[in-house]
């Protein structure tokens, strides 16, 4: 499914995509020394770091665009990989070019929690993104990237994921323009499992992971008790032109929440953007688009005094046609380890 950011800069810059044909196979030819057991990476048998790298990087990758693995709790389904010369940041859209002789590497994950608990996905894995010989390129750090000075949307690296909880989105690498031999490499944190994914292969048959919760999912008036605080979705207005001011963009929709929130803690709270966030059904973030509606009260640094109530109204600008909301609060900041989930539509 297209979402607003992907389709806004794929439209808008003449980018170019790799091609991709066939599975992922082990090699008939690798160099003496390797062997290849049960999908794990091929190494050679040498103590000396440099001799693991090399031979890492001349090893066929384990997995293809479209196949899901499994790495320490997480499963993954990596899509896609686009390579293009400007990225939108932030959810008013300034567009990020890259210096001569280099492109944007733009690839599409999915990843699931398939813990019992609320997790942070980069305690769980890390991830690397290598070219022919090995040569690794950093992450594009959208958040120094923005020349507006606006703060971006949380890096997917940074999401947490309730148990069952899927996360969908884009991790950008700034490469060489001619880049060759394109993988991905997923390693657990804890526990040694690696997964490498050839970016330039697509499997026969694509996998995708279902977005859902094991725990409970709330609807309209229902109050949710959060370490003493109480959160209750208490409006929802959607459409094209909601009047006045609340028109969106063509092919969008705006959708403005209308949430209270009652502090019975015994402590004074702080409300932040950074707690709040809209997905549709495949995991996909949404970003806040304060600029369509003026004068809300959002989480914007609020504090809510112990016994205070606070109602608040907070913007999103999507794409028409999308099926499934959920709007999701999580309480981390406030040392409880958990995210609770509405389901909007």
């Amino acid at each position: 499914m297209n979402r607003i950011d992907r389709r806004t800069y794929l439209t808008l810059v003449a980018g170019t995509t790799l091609g991709v044909a066939g599975c992922a196979s082990v090699r008939d030819d690798e160099p003496s020394g390797e062997s290849q057991h049960d999908g794990e990476r091929v190494t050679a048998k040498a103590d000396a770091a440099d001799s693991e790298t090399a031979a890492s990087s001349e090893s066929s990758p384990d997995f293809a665009l479209g196949d899901r693995l499994e790495v320490g709790d997480l499963s993954v389904v990596v899509a896609e990989l686009d390579l293009v010369d400007e990225v939108p940041v932030g959810p008013t859209d300034p567009l990020v070019e890259t210096d001569d002789g280099a492109v944007f590497a733009v690839v599409d994950i999915a990843m699931q929690n398939g813990d019992d608990d609320t997790i942070a996905v980069d305690d769980v894995v890390s991830v690397q993104f290598t070219g022919e010989g090995g040569e690794a390129y950093d992450p594009v750090d959208a958040l120094e990237a923005a020349d507006d000075g606006e703060d971006g949307p949380v890096a997917l690296e940074e999401s947490r994921l309730a148990p069952s909880e899927v996360v969908r989105g884009d991790l950008v690498y700034e490469v060489e323009r001619d880049v060759a031999g394109a993988v991905l490499e997923l390693a657990a944190v804890s526990g040694g499992e690696t997964a490498r994914v050839d970016l330039e292969t697509t499997a026969d048959s694509s996998e995708a992971l279902e977005y859902g919760f094991s725990e409970d999912v709330y609807g309209f008036s229902e109050g949710v008790d959060v370490g003493g605080i109480e959160i209750t979705v208490s409006s929802l207005e959607h459409g094209n032109n909601l009047g006045g001011f609340m028109q969106s963009d063509e092919g969008q929709e705006i959708v403005a929440i209308g949430v209270t929130i009652e502090n019975g803690s015994g402590r004074d709270r702080t409300l932040s953007p950074e707690q709040v966030q809209l997905k549709d059904e495949t995991g996909r973030v949404h970003d806040e688009a304060p600029g369509v509606l003026r004068a809300l009260e959002r989480f914007d640094g609020t504090v809510l005094a112990d016994g205070e109530a606070h109602e608040a109204k907070i913007a999103y600008q999507i794409e028409d046609g999308l099926q499934e909301l959920y709007w999701l609060f999580d309480a981390e900041v406030w040392d409880e380890n958990r995210r609770v989930c509405w389901q909007l539509r």
